[in-house]
């Protein structure tokens, strides 16, 4: 814009200039149009005069980025990580793991690796074919190939970040050449990610790409131009909504030892909040006020010492209820301490693999530092620690069924472990929130690997145990809305019939509907001999293969080393006896399923 000239006042260029730097290429030819009808309706003005956009780029400049993750973070960052390469004049094309071509890594010039591990040390499955492709004989030599990774991962598991590793060593060994270092992300990865790629993106081609300019464009109007109001910012992981609790309802029968709630939130106004039956609540939770006294007493610290956590100056007490994982110890945070506090036994310890996890497991800050004493200050204290993270909750409602709320079916973690009672944070946290007094800090966790079939009458056969039947309430209120929804099967698992069949009145008000139609259940501790959900799938093999032969989902939610694991060994017997196959045939059929995205596991 001409400013020199121009008849606008300095606020209006401002105001114009953001308005137009904000549009498409097509946004303002429309505007460009509009603003020209003035003149036919006698206001005098001169033609706009648009340029077309500068974009610079050599076609050697191209860049592959992979992603691979099981939550959607790693599909987030490698869409990051496109933007960024593209306004850097890079070629770069996007593709998911499980949509790739193995064949076509062979052709790769410039490879981004975007890959996370799913517990301890279990690739996701859009990565699992590639990660077993680099490692088969069929694999090529990529001597012409140019690689970084990314990884993602917790570690609060020994084998932190090890899909990740094992792309960056593999791809090394095959002849690609290694650009910058492998990054390895924790759970809070957010910056150091965008951090690596801002450095990492720019060295990846032969150095002749340009940054694509902004659109240029002269308009000389006089023309009155009015701005929208800001929407509001959407609620994320960066900025939770604070939900108010409407209802905490316990689920279990009298006489039980242990407790599982159902607790409703509210997401009404809350942009960001939109989910689908399949995604997961991150929860920020406080860490006990009996928690935090037990580690005062410990290290002898003042709850009012003040202390600085992210820049900013706090006292103890306060950082250590709201900022820090007190209630579990990982490798890092040993690490850390042996750092700042050498200590001979607990380095020993940290060295014999299968003794230190079975120390850490259950263990808390609070053992660590009783068992490995030190003259611990408040600042180390909160440098040792990790911050503190969200617990994920598989949503038990259908936005269409409950619109502007969200439901959580939350099991209260408790047990005893090194002679003291420990109990589960964000479990605890919730269990003690005050209905309609307080609010939860909450963000959508979307998990597009859980998901209903696009088709509503295509079959469902879903699989949980305890709290693992989230996400089928979920289901099941959403196929109750749908014009023809197709049949669907649940079995469901727990210990005793009369306390912990969980939401057992709306599950027989499914049935009546006709939402569900089928239900089968184990309650192990009922009788003489143990009874789970994998024997209950094997009673019913037949219908069950019958149903996975007509096309139906088939869908796994609950504890992934356990539960989970029988219940696929237990599809692949099924499918080998009334199949009539093989056991690798078996497998084969199984491993099919999961490619056509038609066995999803929501594990933990």
């Amino acid at each position: 814009m001409n400013i020199n000239t121009s008849p606008l006042s300095d606020d209006q260029i401002e105001l114009f200039t953001r308005l137009t730097n904000s549009l498409s290429k097509e946004q303002l030819a429309w505007v460009s149009g509009y603003l020209a009808g003035f003149s036919a309706s006698g206001v005098s003005s001169e033609s706009p005069e648009i340029q077309e956009p500068v974009a610079e780029t050599n076609i050697q400049n191209t860049l592959t980025i992979l992603y691979g993750s099981r939550t959607g973070n790693g599909e987030g960052l490698a869409k990051k990580a496109l933007k960024m390469a593209t306004e850097q004049g890079l070629n770069a094309t996007i593709k998911s793991m499980a949509d790739y071509k193995v064949r076509d890594l062979q052709s790769e010039k410039n490879l981004l690796v975007i890959v996370s591990t799913h517990g301890e040390g279990v690739p996701p499955f859009a990565a699992r074919e590639l990660h077993e492709f680099i490692y088969s004989k069929r694999a090529p030599k990529l001597e012409n190939t140019t690689f970084a990774v990314l990884a993602l991962g917790d570690s609060s598991y020994f084998q932190f970040c090890k899909t990740g590793k094992d792309f960056d060593e593999q791809l090394e060994k095959l002849g690609a050449k290694r650009l910058v270092p492998r990054i390895a992300c924790d759970v809070d990865f957010e910056e150091a990610a965008e951090n690596w790629l801002k450095a990492t993106l720019p060295a990846f081609g032969d150095g002749k790409a340009t940054a694509k300019a902004k659109p240029q464009f002269r308009l000389d109007i006089p023309v009155k131009v009015s701005v929208a109001e800001k929407k509001p910012e959407a609620h994320t992981k960066k900025n939770p909504f604070m939900a108010p609790v409407y209802e905490k309802i316990s689920l279990h029968g009298k006489g039980s030892k242990r407790q599982t709630l159902h607790i409703e939130l509210s997401t009404e106004n809350a942009p960001g909040l939109d989910y689908e039956p399949g995604d997961a609540a991150g929860v920020y939770p406080l860490n006990s006020a009996e928690l935090v006294g037990d580690v005062l007493a410990v290290t002898g610290l003042n709850a009012g010492d003040f202390v600085i956590f992210n820049g900013v100056e706090k006292k103890l007490e306060t950082a250590l209820h709201r900022n820090v994982e007190l209630s579990k110890i990982t490798t890092d945070v040993v690490g850390r301490y042996l750092e700042t506090y050498p200590n001979k036994k607990l380095k020993k310890l940290s060295e014999d693999t299968d003794k230190f996890k079975e120390y850490l497991d259950g263990r808390d800050i609070v053992d660590l530092l009783q068992d490995y004493p030190s003259e611990i200050t408040a600042e180390n204290l909160i440098k040792i620690l990790r911050p503190l993270q969200p617990r994920y909750y598989s949503i038990a409602s259908s936005p269409k069924a409950y619109p502007g709320e969200l439901h959580l079916t939350v099991g209260v973690v408790n047990y005893e472990n090194a002679g003291r009672e420990k109990y589960g944070t964000c479990s605890t946290y919730l269990s003690e929130v005050e209905v309609e007094d307080e609010k939860v800090p909450i963000f959508i966790e979307r998990n597009p690997g859980f998901r209903l079939p696009e088709n509503d009458e295509t079959p469902i056969i879903m699989v949980g145990a305890g709290t693992g039947i989230a996400p089928y309430r979920a289901f099941v209120q959403h196929r109750e809305l749908a014009e023809k929804p197709g049949k669907s099967w649940l079995f469901f698992g727990n210990r005793n019939f009369e306390t912990e069949f969980l939401y057992q009145t709306e599950w027989q008000g499914f049935l009546k509907s006709g939402a569900l139609t089928k239900m089968d259940v184990a309650f192990s501790r009922d009788g003489d001999k143990k009874v789970y959900v994998q024997d209950r799938l094997l009673e019913n093999a037949k219908e069950v293969y019958q149903w996975l032969e007509e096309g139906s989902n088939f869908y796994i939610c609950g504890d992934m080393k356990n539960m989970a694991r029988h219940v696929q060994d237990t599809l692949v017997k099924i499918v080998e006896k009334e199949g009539v196959m093989t056991k690798e045939n078996a497998q084969e059929y199984v491993a099919n399923l999961e490619k056509e995205r038609r066995l999803q596991l929501d594990v933990y």
